[in-house]
């Protein structure tokens, strides 16, 4: 594929690494949890939840890593700061060595995780999410006065979708609500492990500045870069038709006359009748766009729900394979014994 010219950062989580030339280490996975009406949530407010099938469920992440080599974080969302100690206290009682993303859209429920993993211990497994525009001076306190020094840092400009719009952001500051950049207001917070996000932006509304941004951040800033690229999928209108239940079946193939003679060639035996051609037609776009971002040399590919962990996994495993072999003709060995390209060929 290719090699950036400038050098590469790596960032060490515990022994999971993020960062450096495409090829060089495996992807590393983002799964998120306790979202909004997530099954596993009893209680979203004091953070009351179904831990067995929580745990099922990040068993199953850990058990794909372990078989492929693409390493996960947990991304861990909340709208309330009670909440989140919770769910805090219960990752690091099944897991005490993975990092989590402290995610929401809560700005108050954001500051107290700072203090909260500041005061129990577990800062350096903690990662801000995110640095943006809308950042607030109280939080900017909060992340500064805590001991957490890892962020997303967001390249989203409201403005200017452009790739320079995006890099404007970043490293000039001015825009976006805020005076300073978002690689200052970092920088001031303590932040010494920085991942920027590229802010995947919906289709036919700067998708592709998205894509482009990644191979800018790397070649700029020679920093982990990714995002949620699944955010496109989800904000595709088009899409959405083809979702539905099987009380509610997708309009277009509702509409489609050969509709009988599509389930008899292939919806029935092979897909599951319409809600399994439905899920095919909704995951493709879905598992692509992490594909090609994977492609370009995203480092964190946050894919959204863990119950979706199967098809990134195995869909970014190929794509670290193919990044490996294409590294290795342009000089770039891989640094990790157990990288999808020893562990799957």
């Amino acid at each position: 594929m290719f090699k950036f010219e400038k050098e590469q950062a790596v960032h060490d989580f515990n022994g999971t690494k993020i960062g450096g030339q495409p090829g060089e280490y495996p992807r590393v996975l983002g799964a998120s949890i306790f979202y909004n009406k997530h099954e596993c949530v009893i209680d979203d407010e004091k953070g009351i939840i179904d831990k067995d099938r929580a745990e099922a469920l990040w068993n199953r992440c850990q058990e794909l890593s372990d078989q492929t080599g693409v390493k996960h974080f947990i991304q861990i969302i909340s709208e309330s700061g009670e909440a989140f100690e919770s769910y805090f206290s219960w990752f690091d009682s099944i897991d005490s060595k993975t990092a989590f993303l402290m995610d929401s859209s809560m700005p108050p429920a954001l500051a107290h995780a700072c203090e909260y993993v500041t005061e129990v211990g577990l800062a350096d497994r903690a990662i801000y999410n995110s640095i943006n525009g809308s950042i607030l001076p109280e939080n900017i306190e909060a992340l500064k006065n805590s001991d957490v020094d890892a962020a997303i840092v967001l390249a989203f400009n409201p403005g200017d979708a452009s790739v320079k719009g995006r890099e404007a952001v970043l490293a000039e500051g001015g825009v976006a609500g805020q005076e300073k950049s978002m690689l200052s207001i970092a920088e001031e917070c303590g932040i010494t492990r920085p991942i920027l996000d590229t802010a995947a932006t919906p289709l036919g509304l700067g998708s592709g500045g998205s894509f482009r941004e990644i191979l800018a951040c790397k070649a700029i800033h020679g920093l982990p870069t990714g995002g949620a690229y699944h955010n496109m999928t989800v904000s595709w209108t088009w899409l959405k038709r083809w979702r539905g239940t099987a009380k509610n079946p997708s309009v277009l193939l509702s509409q489609y006359e050969g509709k009988d003679l599509l389930l008899e060639q292939m919806g029935h035996h092979h897909f599951g009748g319409f809600d399994g051609i439905k899920q095919a037609a909704w995951s493709a776009p879905d598992i692509g766009c992490n594909i090609m971002a994977a492609t370009l040399g995203a480092d964190l590919i946050m894919y959204g729900p863990i119950e979706n962990c199967e098809g990134a996994s195995t869909a970014i495993a190929f794509t670290d394979i193919v990044l490996a072999e294409a590294a290795k003709e342009l000089g770039v060995d891989v640094a990790t014994e157990d990288h999808p390209l020893f562990k799957l060929v």
